[in-house]
Protein backbone atom coordinates (compact mmCIF):
# COMPACT_ATOMS: atom_id res chain seq x y z
CA UNK A 1 0.00 0.00 0.00
CA UNK A 2 2.79 2.36 0.98
CA UNK A 3 4.61 1.50 -2.27
CA UNK A 4 1.46 2.27 -4.30
CA UNK A 5 1.07 5.67 -2.61
CA UNK A 6 4.71 6.47 -3.28
CA UNK A 7 4.27 5.63 -6.98
CA UNK A 8 1.21 7.86 -7.25
CA UNK A 9 3.06 10.74 -5.60
CA UNK A 10 6.03 10.18 -7.91
CA UNK A 11 3.85 10.19 -11.04
CA UNK A 12 2.00 13.27 -9.82
CA UNK A 13 5.30 15.02 -9.20
CA UNK A 14 6.60 14.11 -12.66
CA UNK A 15 3.37 15.32 -14.28
CA UNK A 16 3.61 18.62 -12.42
CA UNK A 17 7.24 19.03 -13.51
CA UNK A 18 6.35 18.31 -17.14
CA UNK A 19 3.47 20.80 -17.05
CA UNK A 20 5.71 23.41 -15.46
CA UNK A 21 8.39 22.79 -18.11
CA UNK A 22 5.82 23.09 -20.90
CA UNK A 23 4.52 26.39 -19.52
CA UNK A 24 8.09 27.69 -19.26
CA UNK A 25 8.79 26.70 -22.87
CA UNK A 26 5.65 28.48 -24.04
CA UNK A 27 6.57 31.61 -22.06
CA UNK A 28 9.99 31.73 -23.74
CA UNK A 29 8.59 30.94 -27.19
CA UNK A 30 9.57 32.27 -29.64
CA UNK A 31 13.10 33.43 -28.98
CA UNK A 32 14.38 33.16 -32.57
CA UNK A 33 13.05 33.32 -36.17
CA UNK A 34 10.26 31.04 -37.34
CA UNK A 35 10.17 29.32 -40.73
CA UNK A 36 6.97 28.54 -42.64
CA UNK A 37 7.40 25.84 -45.29
CA UNK A 38 5.14 26.38 -48.30
CA UNK A 39 5.27 23.28 -50.55
CA UNK A 40 4.01 25.25 -53.57
CA UNK A 41 5.64 27.75 -55.92
CA UNK A 42 6.03 31.47 -55.16
CA UNK A 43 3.07 33.40 -56.50
CA UNK A 44 0.49 30.68 -55.82
CA UNK A 45 -2.54 31.96 -53.93
CA UNK A 46 -1.61 30.21 -50.70
CA UNK A 47 1.96 31.51 -51.00
CA UNK A 48 0.69 35.09 -51.36
CA UNK A 49 -1.56 34.69 -48.33
CA UNK A 50 1.22 33.10 -46.26
CA UNK A 51 3.63 35.97 -46.97
CA UNK A 52 1.10 38.50 -45.69
CA UNK A 53 0.38 36.22 -42.75
CA UNK A 54 4.10 36.07 -41.94
CA UNK A 55 4.22 39.85 -41.50
CA UNK A 56 1.27 39.75 -39.09
CA UNK A 57 2.92 36.93 -37.16
CA UNK A 58 6.12 38.98 -36.89
CA UNK A 59 4.18 41.80 -35.25
CA UNK A 60 2.52 39.46 -32.77
CA UNK A 61 5.40 37.12 -31.96
CA UNK A 62 8.21 39.68 -32.10
CA UNK A 63 10.38 37.48 -34.31
CA UNK A 64 11.22 37.31 -38.01
CA UNK A 65 8.98 34.86 -39.86
CA UNK A 66 10.50 33.47 -43.08
CA UNK A 67 8.49 31.85 -45.87
CA UNK A 68 10.43 28.97 -47.41
CA UNK A 69 9.10 27.50 -50.67
CA UNK A 70 10.02 23.81 -50.85
CA UNK A 71 8.45 22.82 -54.15
CA UNK A 72 8.15 19.42 -55.75
CA UNK A 73 6.11 16.23 -56.11
CA UNK A 74 2.79 18.12 -55.75
CA UNK A 75 3.64 19.27 -52.25
CA UNK A 76 5.22 16.07 -50.95
CA UNK A 77 8.79 17.40 -50.70
CA UNK A 78 7.91 20.33 -48.46
CA UNK A 79 5.48 18.28 -46.38
CA UNK A 80 8.06 15.54 -45.85
CA UNK A 81 10.59 18.11 -44.63
CA UNK A 82 8.05 19.47 -42.14
CA UNK A 83 7.27 15.98 -40.85
CA UNK A 84 10.97 15.57 -39.96
CA UNK A 85 11.46 18.99 -38.32
CA UNK A 86 12.25 19.41 -34.64
CA UNK A 87 9.13 19.70 -32.46
CA UNK A 88 10.05 23.12 -31.11
CA UNK A 89 7.64 25.40 -32.99
CA UNK A 90 10.30 27.10 -35.09
CA UNK A 91 9.31 25.24 -38.25
CA UNK A 92 5.67 25.09 -39.32
CA UNK A 93 4.13 24.54 -42.73
CA UNK A 94 1.20 24.82 -45.07
CA UNK A 95 -0.74 21.80 -46.25
CA UNK A 96 -4.00 21.00 -48.01
CA UNK A 97 -6.27 18.07 -48.78
CA UNK A 98 -3.99 16.87 -51.57
CA UNK A 99 -0.83 16.83 -49.42
CA UNK A 100 -2.48 15.53 -46.25
CA UNK A 101 -5.35 13.29 -47.37
CA UNK A 102 -5.77 12.20 -50.99
CA UNK A 103 -2.12 12.10 -52.05
CA UNK A 104 -0.94 9.76 -49.27
CA UNK A 105 -4.00 7.53 -49.71
CA UNK A 106 -2.92 6.77 -53.29
CA UNK A 107 0.65 5.79 -52.48
CA UNK A 108 1.74 2.26 -51.64
CA UNK A 109 4.40 3.61 -49.29
CA UNK A 110 3.56 7.20 -48.29
CA UNK A 111 6.58 9.27 -47.16
CA UNK A 112 4.64 10.35 -44.10
CA UNK A 113 1.48 9.61 -42.15
CA UNK A 114 -0.76 12.70 -42.42
CA UNK A 115 -2.20 12.20 -38.93
CA UNK A 116 0.73 10.75 -36.96
CA UNK A 117 3.52 12.85 -38.49
CA UNK A 118 2.04 16.35 -38.09
CA UNK A 119 0.49 18.53 -35.42
CA UNK A 120 -2.57 20.45 -36.66
CA UNK A 121 -2.53 24.18 -35.84
CA UNK A 122 -5.45 25.77 -37.70
CA UNK A 123 -7.45 25.73 -40.91
CA UNK A 124 -6.48 28.76 -42.98
CA UNK A 125 -8.89 28.96 -45.91
CA UNK A 126 -11.72 27.08 -47.54
CA UNK A 127 -12.28 27.02 -51.29
CA UNK A 128 -15.41 26.32 -53.31
CA UNK A 129 -15.19 23.27 -55.56
CA UNK A 130 -16.99 23.62 -58.87
CA UNK A 131 -18.12 21.45 -61.78
CA UNK A 132 -18.05 23.28 -65.10
CA UNK A 133 -18.95 22.20 -68.61
CA UNK A 134 -18.56 23.43 -72.16
CA UNK A 135 -22.23 23.88 -73.16
CA UNK A 136 -21.28 23.35 -76.81
CA UNK A 137 -20.16 19.83 -75.93
CA UNK A 138 -22.65 18.93 -73.19
CA UNK A 139 -26.22 20.29 -73.49
CA UNK A 140 -26.82 20.44 -69.73
CA UNK A 141 -28.08 23.21 -67.47
CA UNK A 142 -27.48 21.47 -64.16
CA UNK A 143 -25.71 18.52 -62.57
CA UNK A 144 -28.65 16.12 -62.96
CA UNK A 145 -28.78 16.79 -66.71
CA UNK A 146 -25.00 16.37 -66.96
CA UNK A 147 -25.13 12.99 -65.21
CA UNK A 148 -28.04 11.90 -67.42
CA UNK A 149 -26.14 12.92 -70.57
CA UNK A 150 -23.10 10.92 -69.40
CA UNK A 151 -25.27 7.88 -68.76
CA UNK A 152 -26.77 8.04 -72.26
CA UNK A 153 -23.47 8.83 -73.99
CA UNK A 154 -20.86 6.44 -72.61
CA UNK A 155 -17.28 7.39 -73.41
CA UNK A 156 -18.14 10.95 -74.42
CA UNK A 157 -17.78 12.85 -71.13
CA UNK A 158 -14.17 13.33 -70.06
CA UNK A 159 -13.52 15.51 -67.02
CA UNK A 160 -10.28 17.39 -66.51
CA UNK A 161 -8.65 17.87 -63.11
CA UNK A 162 -5.36 19.08 -61.68
CA UNK A 163 -4.06 15.51 -61.54
CA UNK A 164 -4.43 11.89 -60.47
CA UNK A 165 -5.23 11.62 -56.78
CA UNK A 166 -6.32 15.23 -56.43
CA UNK A 167 -9.51 15.91 -54.46
CA UNK A 168 -11.09 16.97 -57.75
CA UNK A 169 -10.25 13.59 -59.31
CA UNK A 170 -11.78 11.75 -56.37
CA UNK A 171 -14.89 13.95 -56.46
CA UNK A 172 -15.31 12.83 -60.08
CA UNK A 173 -15.02 9.21 -58.99
CA UNK A 174 -17.61 9.84 -56.28
CA UNK A 175 -20.02 11.32 -58.85
CA UNK A 176 -19.51 8.26 -61.06
CA UNK A 177 -20.34 5.99 -58.14
CA UNK A 178 -23.35 7.95 -56.97
CA UNK A 179 -24.78 8.77 -60.38
CA UNK A 180 -23.90 5.67 -62.37
CA UNK A 181 -22.45 7.94 -65.04
CA UNK A 182 -19.67 7.10 -67.47
CA UNK A 183 -17.20 9.88 -66.61
CA UNK A 184 -13.64 9.52 -67.92
CA UNK A 185 -10.83 11.11 -65.94
CA UNK A 186 -8.42 13.32 -67.89
CA UNK A 187 -5.57 14.40 -65.58
CA UNK A 188 -3.67 17.63 -66.31
CA UNK A 189 -0.67 19.34 -64.78
CA UNK A 190 -2.92 22.01 -63.32
CA UNK A 191 -6.31 23.68 -63.45
CA UNK A 192 -5.25 26.14 -66.16
CA UNK A 193 -4.44 23.60 -68.89
CA UNK A 194 -7.60 21.65 -68.07
CA UNK A 195 -9.76 24.77 -68.39
CA UNK A 196 -8.08 25.69 -71.70
CA UNK A 197 -8.92 22.27 -73.13
CA UNK A 198 -12.48 22.60 -71.86
CA UNK A 199 -12.88 25.90 -73.70
CA UNK A 200 -11.35 24.35 -76.83
CA UNK A 201 -13.88 21.50 -76.70
CA UNK A 202 -11.27 18.78 -76.18
CA UNK A 203 -12.95 17.68 -72.94
CA UNK A 204 -16.57 18.03 -71.81
CA UNK A 205 -16.13 19.19 -68.21
CA UNK A 206 -13.70 20.13 -65.49
CA UNK A 207 -13.78 19.74 -61.75
CA UNK A 208 -11.78 22.54 -60.21
CA UNK A 209 -11.88 25.29 -57.62
CA UNK A 210 -14.22 28.15 -58.39
CA UNK A 211 -11.46 30.81 -58.13
CA UNK A 212 -9.44 29.11 -60.86
CA UNK A 213 -12.49 29.16 -63.15
CA UNK A 214 -13.50 32.76 -62.50
CA UNK A 215 -11.42 34.34 -65.32
CA UNK A 216 -13.27 32.19 -67.87
CA UNK A 217 -16.67 32.14 -66.21
CA UNK A 218 -18.44 33.86 -69.11
CA UNK A 219 -17.23 31.20 -71.55
CA UNK A 220 -18.24 28.08 -69.64
CA UNK A 221 -21.14 26.90 -67.50
CA UNK A 222 -20.80 26.01 -63.82
CA UNK A 223 -23.48 23.40 -63.11
CA UNK A 224 -22.78 22.78 -59.42
CA UNK A 225 -20.59 23.75 -56.48
CA UNK A 226 -19.44 21.62 -53.57
CA UNK A 227 -20.42 23.95 -50.72
CA UNK A 228 -23.24 23.13 -48.31
CA UNK A 229 -25.19 26.22 -49.44
CA UNK A 230 -25.53 28.26 -52.60
CA UNK A 231 -23.21 31.27 -52.79
CA UNK A 232 -24.92 34.58 -51.98
CA UNK A 233 -23.63 36.32 -55.12
CA UNK A 234 -24.06 33.28 -57.41
CA UNK A 235 -27.38 31.95 -56.18
CA UNK A 236 -28.34 30.57 -59.57
CA UNK A 237 -25.72 27.83 -59.25
CA UNK A 238 -26.98 24.80 -57.34
CA UNK A 239 -24.96 22.73 -54.91
CA UNK A 240 -23.94 19.13 -55.58
CA UNK A 241 -25.94 18.14 -52.49
CA UNK A 242 -29.14 19.27 -54.21
CA UNK A 243 -28.65 16.33 -56.57
CA UNK A 244 -26.75 13.96 -54.26
CA UNK A 245 -27.99 14.90 -50.82
CA UNK A 246 -24.93 14.15 -48.69
CA UNK A 247 -22.11 15.23 -51.02
CA UNK A 248 -20.52 18.39 -49.61
CA UNK A 249 -16.89 18.93 -50.65
CA UNK A 250 -14.86 22.07 -50.05
CA UNK A 251 -11.17 22.55 -50.71
CA UNK A 252 -9.05 23.70 -47.78
CA UNK A 253 -5.56 24.69 -46.71
CA UNK A 254 -4.21 24.77 -43.19
CA UNK A 255 -1.09 25.17 -41.08
CA UNK A 256 0.68 22.30 -39.34
CA UNK A 257 3.61 21.74 -37.05
CA UNK A 258 5.86 18.69 -36.92
CA UNK A 259 4.79 15.72 -34.79
CA UNK A 260 4.83 15.84 -30.98
CA UNK A 261 4.69 19.62 -30.77
CA UNK A 262 4.10 20.52 -27.08
CA UNK A 263 0.56 21.70 -26.39
CA UNK A 264 1.60 25.07 -24.90
CA UNK A 265 3.45 25.89 -28.14
CA UNK A 266 0.49 24.61 -30.20
CA UNK A 267 -1.76 26.99 -28.28
CA UNK A 268 0.60 29.92 -28.77
CA UNK A 269 0.95 29.30 -32.50
CA UNK A 270 -2.77 28.74 -32.94
CA UNK A 271 -3.57 32.03 -31.21
CA UNK A 272 -1.03 33.90 -33.34
CA UNK A 273 -2.18 32.29 -36.60
CA UNK A 274 -5.87 32.91 -35.90
CA UNK A 275 -5.13 36.55 -35.04
CA UNK A 276 -3.09 36.94 -38.23
CA UNK A 277 -5.75 35.27 -40.40
CA UNK A 278 -8.29 37.72 -39.00
CA UNK A 279 -6.09 40.77 -39.68
CA UNK A 280 -7.76 43.11 -42.22
CA UNK A 281 -4.84 42.98 -44.69
CA UNK A 282 -4.86 39.17 -44.68
CA UNK A 283 -8.66 38.92 -44.90
CA UNK A 284 -8.63 41.30 -47.87
CA UNK A 285 -5.91 39.24 -49.60
CA UNK A 286 -7.82 36.01 -48.97
CA UNK A 287 -11.02 37.44 -50.41
CA UNK A 288 -9.14 38.79 -53.44
CA UNK A 289 -8.15 35.19 -54.12
CA UNK A 290 -11.90 34.42 -54.00
CA UNK A 291 -11.56 32.04 -51.08
CA UNK A 292 -12.81 32.32 -47.50
CA UNK A 293 -10.82 32.67 -44.27
CA UNK A 294 -11.58 29.76 -41.95
CA UNK A 295 -9.36 30.00 -38.83
CA UNK A 296 -10.27 27.80 -35.91
CA UNK A 297 -8.92 25.33 -33.40
CA UNK A 298 -6.33 22.60 -33.95
CA UNK A 299 -9.15 20.14 -33.42
CA UNK A 300 -11.10 21.62 -36.36
CA UNK A 301 -8.19 20.83 -38.67
CA UNK A 302 -7.72 17.37 -37.14
CA UNK A 303 -11.40 16.64 -37.83
CA UNK A 304 -10.97 17.65 -41.48
CA UNK A 305 -8.11 15.18 -41.81
CA UNK A 306 -9.99 12.28 -40.25
CA UNK A 307 -13.27 12.91 -42.08
CA UNK A 308 -11.45 13.39 -45.40
CA UNK A 309 -9.49 10.19 -44.92
CA UNK A 310 -12.66 8.25 -44.15
CA UNK A 311 -14.56 9.64 -47.16
CA UNK A 312 -11.85 9.32 -49.79
CA UNK A 313 -10.68 5.90 -48.59
CA UNK A 314 -14.14 4.55 -49.39
CA UNK A 315 -14.18 6.23 -52.81
CA UNK A 316 -10.71 4.91 -53.68
CA UNK A 317 -11.64 1.37 -52.62
CA UNK A 318 -14.92 1.44 -54.57
CA UNK A 319 -13.15 2.77 -57.69
CA UNK A 320 -10.33 0.25 -57.27
CA UNK A 321 -7.82 2.99 -58.04
CA UNK A 322 -4.21 1.80 -58.35
CA UNK A 323 -1.64 3.04 -55.87
CA UNK A 324 1.74 4.34 -56.98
Amino acid sequence: MRSSNMKRRLFAGLAAMMLSAGVAVAQDFPSRPIRIIVPFPPGASTDIITRLLAEELRKDLGQTVVVDNRVGATGVIGSTELSRAAPDGYTIGLGNEATHVTGPLLKKTPPYDPIRDFTPLTIAIQTTMAIAINPKVVPANNLAELIEFARKNPGKVAYGTAGVGSPQHLLGELLKQRGGADLIHAPYSGAGPATNDLLAGHIAMVISTLPSLMPQLSKLRVVAIGDSKRLPDMGQIATISETFNDVVVSGWSGYFGPPNLPRPIVNRLNAALVKALNAPAVVDAIKRQQVLPAPGTPEDLANLLSSGKERWSRVIAAANLPKE
